[in-house]
């Protein structure tokens, strides 16, 4: 698992907040700000319909202990906020005064996070892919959807978290539907996660040609992912990448520090900046923790590289 981390995060919550607030204040209908309000009053008192989009995850485990002590609580009080969510799937469509549409949607949330991998597993790619698709011999642009937004708080249970920004994880399919569904997690990917490290365990001499001489070090992550680490399978999925480990360890013993050196000199300032950049070329792509983010099981390699 890695952290969601973006600069602005801040001003990507009020791009949400404020795509909601338009399509609620534009539209004379049933699901309008008051009913937003009124219900949120009903149940928290020092929250309103915004301070719910806005909630932070520890504010939002906060709003879960106050709904989950309730003793009368009724979720179809909730109704319009999961119907808010299916219109955030399609697109909220804002029109401007030229009558140009603005719109902003489950995609444009996840595009402006710059993810491309999946926080929960670090393991599968979750980025939009457009095919052209044959239909009556015409040529149509189809757009592939690989990504979802898991509810980290299911809206099934918690409906009135179903469009708060900080509830809604970009995940692949396989976490999202196939292992988690409405399960509850223990750590949600925009909160400070405590630190921890893969690391190897030799089993025997033949680690180096042999990926049976070696495994997995997996204590330190299952201690700080708790249930996370459960639910997501981690360690029965990273296991099937021992071969991808194997090969780190082989490049690691092949390539001495003399010959990155020579590496780096030969082409310094073309292929290279650093001498990160020459161990990154070397050992599958090694990444920084900054970017673990764009490469499947980028924090993985990376622990076992540097322990």
């Amino acid at each position: 698992m890695i952290p969601i981390q973006h600069r602005d995060l801040e001003k990507l919550v009020q791009r949400h907040w404020e795509a909601i607030k338009n399509y609620a204040d534009s539209r004379n209908k049933k699901f309008d700000l008051k009913y937003f309000n009124d219900a949120i009053k009903k149940y928290f008192a020092e929250f309103d319909f915004e301070k719910i989009v806005f909630a932070s995850p520890s504010e939002i485990d906060a709003l879960v202990e106050i709904w989950n002590a309730h003793q009368c609580k009724d979720k179809s009080d909730f109704k319009g906020f999961e119907t808010y969510y299916g219109y955030l799937t399609t697109g909220f469509i804002k029109k401007e005064e030229n009558d140009k549409e603005i719109k902003y949607s489950s995609k444009d949330l996840i595009e402006s996070l710059n993810i491309s991998v999946c926080p929960y597993c670090n393991r599968n790619y979750i980025k939009l892919v457009e095919i052209e698709r044959q239909e009556k011999e015409k040529i149509e642009d189809t757009v592939i959807r690989i990504d979802e937004l898991d509810h980290f708080y299911p809206k099934s249970e918690y409906p009135f978290l179903a469009v708060s920004f900080y509830n809604l994880i970009p995940s692949c399919k396989t976490c999202n539907q196939t292992f988690k569904g409405t399960k509850l997690v223990s750590v949600n990917p925009y909160s400070k996660i405590e630190e921890f490290s893969f690391s190897l365990k030799i089993k025997n001499s033949t680690f180096y040609y042999d990926k049976d001489g070696f495994c997995i070090d997996y204590e330190k992550a299952k201690k700080v992912l708790g249930k996370n680490f459960e639910v997501f399978r981690i360690n029965e999925l990273y296991d099937q990448h021992k071969d991808q480990i194997l090969e780190l360890i082989q490049k690691q013993i092949t390539y001495p520090d003399s010959y990155i050196d020579e590496l780096f000199q030969k082409y310094e300032g073309t292929f290279f900046r650093n001498k990160e950049d020459v161990i990154r070329h070397l050992s599958n792509g090694i990444m920084e923790e900054e970017n673990f983010h764009l490469r499947p099981l980028s924090k993985l390699t990376h622990d076992i590289a540097k322990n």
